[in-house]
């Protein structure tokens, strides 16, 4: 997997870079990429089923969104969009109004997802004047200080500081496959979830009057591709009237189309008060960053946001080229080919496997959990390794994250270029395991 030109600078980067940055890295090093596959500098080609981690959303290196941001930058260069206009981001905001959920009226800028959310953390303490914030186990929200302690993907990723970030509690997502919560309680909300912030967490731990309001991934991402069930919406729109709290959708790695929906919100008709963007937002050609709300979440004009990059012109080009791309729906309508794609050839992969607990795929959010025991549902990160390492060997190239094997592949990819990455994806398995219905505990030579 690791040719000599990759090991030469692998090599150079460990004596270099941050070695909580340096150990992420692939084992080889990016040539060059296009549409749905990357090459590496020895030649070698994969399957690009990463999209570097969802923020490529139609293919990288597309000339038709590449084109006009290089264009743009030859013509405004750098400016700094909170202290001067250009006219790509007037427009970029009012496009991101038209296509957004109904009731969100205001824009502000971000340079990424990340940003986005503190912004959108800010306006909710400063909208309603309080302190606490609800969180969800299992969601990514970012790495910063603020956003590791939002989350709660792996109790790794905010070791050291949550002492410097307070105001977050956290309740269990409604995970389908490893929720804590028995059933929704008879007379309850509806929900299992919804109920346990209702009875334990107001209850025991922090004041209805004292929460801003909820923040939540509409489908979890990076934490495994966690799909709510239908009646926690209702119940979670339902406890924020009654309190008062502001609703706070984290669109950045769902929206632009990843679930099948431009925002997957609209799968069940929820109206954020607050809506994150990021990732995809840029086509993969800039980085840029939003946070859409309603007069009532972003109705003043005292909160310090942003930063010096946040919507470069060149950027709003991309992102108005972007949601050209998608205003046709040939690309709406090609995710849900590939998702039925995930459906059929998973879903086999799980039945020859008992070593999987569960696959899980929304759109072109597509994930595959490893057990040691389907009974107990012990997760088993070795093995989830050792299928990514035969995954990359085949020339497929997936995310084994905290909990689940990723796959986010283009949304424009080819389904039958997915299936073949898939079967390939199975074959890794069968190598991982010693076969379908058996396991090995060595890795594979």
């Amino acid at each position: 997997m690791t040719g000599p030109r990759s090991r030469e600078l692998l090599d150079r980067a460990r004596r270099t870079l941050y070695a909580g940055t340096a150990g992420g890295l692939a084992p080889f090093v990016l040539g060059r990429k296009a549409g749905h596959t990357i090459e590496d500098v020895d030649g070698n080609v994969y399957l690009d089923l990463i999209s570097a981690s969802a923020s490529v959303p139609l293919g990288a290196c597309r000339d038709d969104i590449l084109e006009p941001a290089i264009e743009a930058l030859r013509r405004y260069g750098n400016e700094d969009s909170h202290t001067m206009a250009s006219e790509p981001m007037v427009e970029l905001a009012e496009r991101l109004l038209e296509i957004a959920p109904e009731g969100l009226t205001r824009v502000d800028l971000a340079l990424n997802g990340t940003e986005a959310v503190e912004t959108a953390i800010k306006m909710m303490r400063r909208a309603t004047g309080r302190p606490v914030v609800i969180g969800f186990f299992s969601q990514y929200h970012g790495e910063s200080t603020t956003t590791a302690t939002l989350g709660a993907e792996q109790s790794d990723i905010s070791r050291g500081m949550r002492t410097f970030a307070p105001g977050f509690v956290h309740a269990p997502y409604p995970h389908p496959y490893r929720s804590p919560l028995g059933p929704p309680r008879p007379g309850g909300s509806g929900d299992a979830t919804v109920d346990y912030i209702r009875d334990q967490l107001l209850f025991h731990a922090v004041h209805p009057a004292e929460v801003a309001g909820v923040v939540v991934e509409p489908v979890v991402g990076s934490g495994g591709v966690l799909v709510p069930p239908d009646a926690f919406w209702p119940a979670l729109a339902e406890l924020c009237r009654e309190h008062g709290w502001l609703l706070c959708a984290d669109e950045v790695k769902t929206g632009f189309g990843r679930t099948g929906r431009m925002f997957a919100v609209e799968q069940w008709d929820v109206r954020p008060d607050l809506m994150c963007l990021g990732k995809a937002m840029g086509g993969g050609v800039m980085p840029i960053g939003a946070v859409l709300g309603t007069e009532r979440a972003m109705g003043f004009d005292d909160v310090p946001t942003g930063s010096t990059w946040a919507w470069l012109p060149a950027a709003c080009v991309a992102a108005l080229r972007t949601i050209d791309l998608f205003a046709s729906g040939e690309v709406l309508e090609n995710v849900r080919r590939l998702e039925q794609v995930g459906l059929d050839e998973l879903g086999r992969l799980a039945e020859r496997h008992e070593r999987i607990g569960d696959v899980r795929v929304r759109g072109c959010f597509q994930a595959i959990e490893f057990v040691r025991d389907r009974t107990t549902k012990e997760r088993d990160p070795e093995l989830l390794e050792r299928v990514a390492e035969e995954a990359l060997r085949r020339g497929v190239l997936a995310d084994p994250s905290t909990t689940s094997y990723n796959i986010q592949p283009s949304l424009v990819m080819p389904p039958e270029e997915l299936r073949h990455a898939l079967r390939l994806v199975g074959e890794a398995v069968d190598a991982a395991t010693g076969g379908p219905g058996r396991s090995r505990g060595a890795p594979a030579e």
